[in-house]
């Protein structure tokens, strides 16, 4: 006798609870529905936007082989505006390969652009930090070159000595071995240690 009024109690006790609480609950779930479909429709949104990149690029690529350079290079210069980690900077290395732009300033601002996307891997950052430098050899811009890529020989980037090699590199075609020489010897103390 005395369990099953224990079990009563229990189960009262229970159910007292689950009503105080139930308003809680209810809300509790009705949120956690919400923040879910929200989650899922952002996935699909960035699914969307990344075919639509992605036609975009098929599409720029196209126009360009049908001799629309225009076309082409409006195409992909609004893919860059879009700050895809990967297919912004796929649309100006075809804008560099195929010559589609040749303002210096308006290229040097879509590595730039580049080079702010949070969503980039560091490592893949410092080859474009090497690929913004080795376009900027043509142009002369020494100052900018080192800006660009002293970050990168600072570091423990994998891709650490090729910064240092083209640095190099490129003092030597200018005359400058003094300068050369400094770089060199910078790879000359990493690989001792």
């Amino acid at each position: 006798m005395s369990d099953e009024i224990s079990k009563k109690n229990l189960q009262s006790k229970i159910f007292s609870f689950i009503k105080k609480k139930l308003k809680i609950l209810i809300t509790s779930f009705i949120f956690l529905t919400i923040l879910l479909f929200i989650y899922i429709f952002n996935i699909n949104l960035q699914k969307k936007n990344e075919i639509k990149l992605s036609e975009n690029y098929t599409q720029a690529t196209i126009q360009f082989k049908q001799k629309k350079l225009g076309e082409s290079k409006l195409l992909l210069e609004s893919i860059i505006d879009k700050s895809h980690k990967f297919y912004s900077p796929l649309a100006l290395y075809f804008i560099i390969e195929n010559n589609l732009e040749t303002d210096t300033l308006k290229i040097i601002n879509f590595f730039d652009k580049i080079l702010n996307i949070s969503a980039i891997e560091k490592e893949n950052l410092n080859l474009i930090k090497i690929k913004k430098a080795i376009f900027l050899f043509n142009k002369g811009e020494e100052e900018s070159i080192i800006r660009t890529l002293n970050p990168v020989i600072n570091s423990d980037s994998v891709w650490r000595n090729i910064a240092i090699k083209l640095t190099s590199d490129y003092f030597l075609s200018k005359g400058q071995k003094k300068k050369a020489n400094e770089y060199i010897q910078l790879l000359n103390i990493k690989s001792n240690e």
